[in-house]
């Protein structure tokens, strides 16, 4: 699948300097609506690892910035069938760490055809559900949060581990706005959020 978008000139994202101005954007650009969970059906959703353009992909079936969910990646550092254990109980799966307390009657995953092989042995499906999540968390309405934090809740919604969270994030956001915008040259759309954005 090709897309065909336009970058926005922005001198603010040239000024590296400027610590407050971070890479938020880089959404890929179009008027599809976001959608659900599916069962994973197709080669998109094939057992297989999550590769640079099926997440790419997916942060635009999600409507989420591509670079930020790539942010997230990084920050997590799973890997295709990767489950760890956390001191609670629960279990982290997949490139994306998606946690299994999700699956429980509680989680958001309840709802929706989704099981916990899936996510650990389909790479761009972790990605997808990945994103599902970031956009619900980007979304959520009335929480007084600014755009990292919420970004953050990804990880964890404790302050302090959200503000650990959103210090390693915010640079690989950075490093891998600079590289989309390097690798899809009038693929991608580039805006530029402040850190304390809402």
């Amino acid at each position: 699948m090709s897309y065909k978008f336009t970058i926005r000139n922005n001198k603010a994202l040239r000024r590296r300097a400027a610590v407050c101005q971070i890479l938020a954007g880089l959404a890929l650009c179009g008027t599809a609506a976001a959608q659900s969970p599916v069962k994973p059906e197709g080669d998109f959703y094939a057992k297989r690892q999550a590769t640079i353009q099926c997440v790419v992909e997916a942060a635009h079936k999600q409507r989420v910035p591509a670079n930020v969910l790539l942010a997230i990646a990084s920050v997590e550092a799973g890997r295709n069938g990767q489950t760890v254990e956390n001191v609670n109980g629960s279990f982290d799966l997949g490139h994306f760490q998606i946690n299994t307390i999700h699956f429980g009657p509680r989680g958001q995953f309840r709802k929706y055809p989704i099981t916990i092989e899936d996510v650990r042995w389909r790479g761009c499906y972790n990605a997808e559900l990945a994103a599902w999540m970031l956009r619900q968390h980007i979304e959520e309405p009335g929480n007084g949060q600014d755009y990292w934090t919420r970004v953050a809740n990804y990880h964890s919604r404790t302050p302090e581990f959200n503000a650990r969270y959103r210090g390693k994030l915010i640079p690989y956001a950075v490093k891998w706005g600079e590289w989309l915008q390097a690798a899809y040259v009038g693929q991608v759309e580039v805006g530029v959020k402040p850190v304390g954005a809402r």
